[in-house]
């Protein structure tokens, strides 16, 4: 594994060098405040036809979301870079407002918490508009077309973006899809749903759905492996919360509730420095604006651009079923202008650890460079 780790980084790092010419470029945001991107794009190439824009998951975000894995070092946007390098895109990535670049594992970056309380929905999405303005006034980029690539929150943003028309957007490519509220988004992830897309991984062997006692207590190696890391080798009895002789979401939710609505009362209190230690990266500030926002599922009805959605089948973040809903929206509305692709087996990132591991592209990985090709095809 280590081996064919390094292998994967090796050949990211000469396929950059090669193909891209890359700047770190300082920015100004809307209300002034100053952050860098880092702009990637075909070096023989003097103009840049299509520039990818990357808008960042929840939490701070750097140009490079650098991160460790199995003990090598690697940054999370070179393989985007080099990807759509090789199609003669360009791409960009940013620090997110108050987010800079740092050398300090696991997260290799440094938070300016006051700078990072403006971290708002509505924020960003005017941030990557002055980004994207910014970047259109630089040589070679006048006549670029911008496709936005979010992820997960960024899915959030970008809809926003693309429906303010401050910037012109030429397609939306959405991974990790948030079609509800980020409150409902929240309350699914701890209604045990969730839960059990990660548990049924190890312990559900029949595939039904649910975990018996003798599956959760069987000898094969995956089960033992999270019976003990996940569950410090918990009796089943105790995790059978409603004791009907199953594992199931409803065991998950009584276990997790309580948590749920603590989460809730340092949002409302105002206790960022709970939030911060004790759930995630991110303020009350940014849970109280999101919780306020309208929902993708009716925002993006009002869209006309291409819109591409990404969903892994076995996303714990963002359920599966809002991709499929937002589907079913579309079709009853009779717009014909999303396209959604679902993966078997693939998880909130697409399973982009595969490609560290093996030096290829998942499935739904490789579909967005696919859907890259089509747009960039369709117009010319």
């Amino acid at each position: 594994m280590q081996w064919n780790l390094l292998m994967a980084l090796s050949l990211l790092m000469f396929c950059s060098t090669n193909v891209q010419a890359q700047e770190v470029i300082d920015f100004q945001l809307w209300d002034g405040e100053n952050t860098k991107g880092r702009l990637s794009f075909p070096s023989d190439m003097k103009e840049v036809p299509y520039l990818v824009v990357y808008i960042h998951g929840t939490g701070p975000g750097t140009y490079l979301d650098k991160r460790n894995m199995g003990g090598k070092e690697f940054n999370y946007y070179d393989v985007f870079a080099d990807k759509f390098g090789q199609q003669g895109v360009g791409f960009l990535s940013y620090n997110r407002r108050g987010v800079n670049v740092s050398d300090e594992p696991p997260m290799y970056n440094a938070v300016d918490s006051v700078k990072f309380k403006k971290y708002l929905p509505m924020n960003e999405a005017k941030d990557v508009e002055s980004i994207i303005a910014q970047v259109k006034q630089r040589k070679g980029f006048k006549n670029t077309k911008i496709i936005l690539l979010g992820w997960s929150e960024g899915t959030i943003i970008a809809t926003l973006i693309a429906e303010r028309k401050k910037v012109n957007i030429s397609a939306l490519l959405l991974c990790g899809y948030a079609n509800e509220s980020m409150y409902d988004i929240i309350a699914w992830q701890y209604s045990g749903k969730s839960s059990m897309l990660t548990v049924c991984k190890c312990f559900d062997l029949n595939d039904d759905g649910v975990i018996s006692r003798e599956e959760y207590e069987s000898m094969e190696k995956m089960a033992q492996h999270c019976r003990t890391t996940i569950f410090g080798n918990t009796d089943f009895g105790v995790l059978d919360q409603t004791k009907d002789s199953i594992i199931d979401h409803r065991d998950f939710k009584v276990l997790v509730e309580a948590s749920f609505k603590t989460i809730l009362e340092m949002a409302k209190k105002g206790n960022n420095a709970w939030i911060w230690k004790n759930y995630f990266q991110i303020t009350s500030e940014w849970m109280k604006a999101h919780f306020q926002l309208e929902a993708n599922k009716t925002r993006m009805l009002r869209l006309d651009l291409p819109v591409y959605i990404f969903q892994g089948m076995e996303d714990a973040s963002t359920p599966v079923e809002g991709a499929m809903d937002i589907k079913e929206r579309f079709e009853y509305m009779g717009k014909n202008n999303l396209s959604v692709q679902t993966f078997d087996g693939h998880d909130h990132d697409l399973n982009y650890t595969h490609w560290l591991k093996t030096g290829e592209l998942s499935k739904g990985m490789k579909a967005i460079f696919d859907a890259t090709k089509e747009i960039v095809v369709s117009d010319n």
